[in-house]
């Protein structure tokens, strides 16, 4: 038994000793694999490690693009700058502001839609998060500020008492053919006469959708079937619209123009495709065209704007095509690199309120000089006095002063100098809701002979039986009648709601007028010329008669820029005499000419007229009288084929 025990005994640790052995070699096995796979991780991983990190600052843009240095966290940046830095704007008005953030390596980035807005005092005016937009609530003063990457930016709005009181769509009437578009543009008036470019926040309708679609937020209108459409506008509770028909002409051909351009490798040149119909309209059609290039490898093009792009140096062919038809043009591209900017014009003035394009023209080495006016950046000296689109070289004068307006490329740059001029004469007067009008009158509106009036009319408080010789139709909605004669809305104070309350409101604010223009105070000339004003040349002011005032044929110049004002105050009655001339200059515009007569005004056969005629009695065009201007009479107003367009 010890015997056989004892061999059990040796088995068993026999047994247990090639079982342990075998365990144990299994681990070894094993342990020296992952410590090999260990050793080959650990050796590796340090490469890894710096591929990976190298990739990600990569991606980042070296700290500045997109990840952990993007411009969107506003990392790395280091001013923020809102422009127009001051503006003013009416109550209800509105004012588009832009943030633009500097970063540390002195580059740009437009980040209005990412900064935080805010208004210091929201109850004068508003602002919009994610586009800076703000809206006058109530006159006053207030600080907008746009917050981006820890830096902020302000600017200082104020915002005026006028208010809207009308708003215009232009042009009132247009005709495009199946499949082109049209561009429509709503312009708010305010109370104190000045006027803003709405289009963008306008809500826009289409009364025959069938036959014409109009785009929200552009105002452009798109053809889609033959017959005719009221495009309405909607803006500050005030309305408007254009009559808008659709032809079924068909495509005859397409233009390119330039025919012929040049550009530098790099930069851009826009081609304009204008069709021709087959009834004779002609039309842009760039946007609905197709564009190509011939020679991609020398220019590429925009397919949906003909925007073309230098890519290396010769010549490519640029063609539109639509509708079965083709225009091309050709543009040379160019290797040479750029020596010199030329502005221009150099010097340049501007009234406040009024644009001024710049061009600016590049010399390159090779000697060709190319117009790169869409392709520099434009930056102003001055913004308080002058602001310019850095896209396009426009300039706004903004305060009276100087600004240097300049054009960056690269290392090169060209400057002109802009003047900016304060408007001269007295404030204008405030017509109000007359202002909507081009013919007022209290007891009628008669006219004999082919009339044509641009504009709308009205009577108030007598109804319509008192405008004769239009041959009215009355609208279906009764608010209001159209005529042959026309180009606009014909109202009485017997027609429909709103109509009467419009007219009356019209005729008070006509009155109103009146009573302020005659009650300025310390003219600049009184009794000039005895009341005959004939053959002079009359700046910006106030001018006073106590007689009666004349034009003859010799006529009267009115010389001013287009913010400057004149207002004559005359006792008695205003004669122009036949073909004489009111002559505008140096860019005076009628809408700020003020005629305020307390007698008779009589427009002699064939004179042709500039400004508001305000007369406490009778208005009367002889035959072939010709008026830019309004005609605002307390009595009423008498035409003999007359032509009045309202300013």
């Amino acid at each position: 038994m010890h015997g056989a025990q004892a061999i059990v005994q040796n088995s068993s640790v026999s047994a247990g000793r090639k079982s342990g052995n075998y365990i144990n070699g299994f681990l070894d096995k094993y342990i020296g694999k992952q410590m090999k796979k260990y050793d080959s991780y650990a050796r590796v991983l340090p490469w890894f490690m710096a591929l990976f990190l190298s990739v990600l600052v990569a991606a980042c843009g070296g700290g500045r693009d997109p990840i952990l240095g993007s411009p969107a966290l506003g990392l790395g940046v280091v001013s923020v700058s809102v422009t127009p830095a001051t503006a003013s704007l009416p109550t209800g008005g509105i004012q588009p502001l832009m943030a633009t953030a500097t970063y540390v390596d002195g580059s740009t980035r437009d980040v209005t839609a990412t900064s935080n807005w805010a208004s210091g005092t929201p109850s004068v005016a508003t602002v919009v998060q994610d586009n800076g937009v703000a809206t006058g609530v109530a006159s006053g003063t207030s600080v907008i500020s746009a917050d981006f990457g820890g830096k902020s930016g302000s600017a200082v709005l104020t915002v005026t008492s006028a208010t809207m009181v009308s708003m215009a769509v232009a042009p009132a009437a247009a005709s495009i053919p199946i499949g082109s578009i049209q561009a429509l543009i709503s312009t708010a008036t305010y109370s104190d006469g000045s006027t803003r470019d709405v289009t963008a926040y306008t809500n826009w309708t289409s009364g025959t959708p069938s036959v014409a679609t109009v785009v929200q937020t552009t105002g452009v209108v798109t053809g889609i079937a033959s017959g005719a459409s009221v495009i309405t506008a909607n803006f500050g509770g005030k309305t408007s619209s254009a009559n808008l028909t659709v032809t079924a002409a068909t495509l005859a051909s397409i233009a390119v123009t330039p025919a012929l351009a040049t550009v530098p490798v790099g930069l851009t040149q826009p081609f304009v495709a204008t069709g021709t119909y087959s009834d004779g309209s002609i039309v842009d059609i760039s946007k609905t065209a197709v564009w190509t290039s011939a020679s991609p490898l020398v220019a590429t093009v925009l397919s949906s704007t003909g925007v073309a792009t230098g890519v290396s140096a010769g010549s490519a062919l640029i063609t539109a095509t639509s509708g079965g038809k083709s225009g091309s043009a050709t543009l040379t591209v160019i290797a040479g690199t750029l020596a010199s900017i030329e502005v221009t014009p150099a010097p340049a003035t501007v009234h406040i309120g009024f644009t001024q394009p710049f061009v600016a023209k590049g010399t390159y080495s090779d000697g060709s000089i190319i117009d790169i006016s869409t392709s520099v950046a434009w930056t102003s000296g001055s913004p308080l006095v002058a602001t310019v689109l850095s896209s396009t070289g426009v300039a706004t004068g903004v305060s009276a002063g100087s600004a240097l307006i300049t054009a960056t490329s690269g290392s090169s740059s060209g400057s002109a100098t802009l003047t900016v001029l304060a408007p001269q004469g007295p404030a204008a007067v405030n017509l109000g809701s007359a202002g909507n009008f081009v013919v007022l009158a209290k007891s009628g509106i008669s006219t004999t002979g082919t009339t044509a009036i641009v504009g709308d009319i009205g009577v108030s408080p007598i109804d319509s039986t008192a405008i004769t010789g239009f041959s009215l139709i009355a609208d279906p909605s009764n608010v209001f009648s159209t005529s042959l004669y026309v180009t606009g809305k014909v109202y009485a104070a017997n027609y429909a709601v709103p109509t009467p309350t419009t007219m009356t409101t019209a005729i008070s604010d006509m009155e109103t007028a009146f009573v302020d223009a005659a009650g300025r105070a310390t003219p600049d000339a009184t009794d000039l010329g005895a009341g005959n004003i004939s053959g002079l040349t009359l700046v910006p002011g106030l001018y006073k008669w106590g007689t009666g005032v004349q034009v003859t044929s010799a006529g009267v110049t009115l010389s001013g820029g287009p913010n400057d004002v004149w207002i004559f105050q005359i006792a008695q009655d205003l004669t122009v005499d036949n073909g004489a001339i009111v002559t505008l200059s140096g860019g005076a515009q009628a809408k700020n000419v003020f005629w305020q007569v307390s007698g008779q005004a009589t427009l002699g056969t064939t004179a042709d007229f500039k400004g508001n005629l305000l007369s406490q009695t009778l208005i009367s065009l002889n035959t072939g009288a010709v008026v830019t201007g309004r005609m605002l009479a307390q009595t009423e107003v008498t035409l003999n084929a007359a032509r009045v367009t309202k300013p």
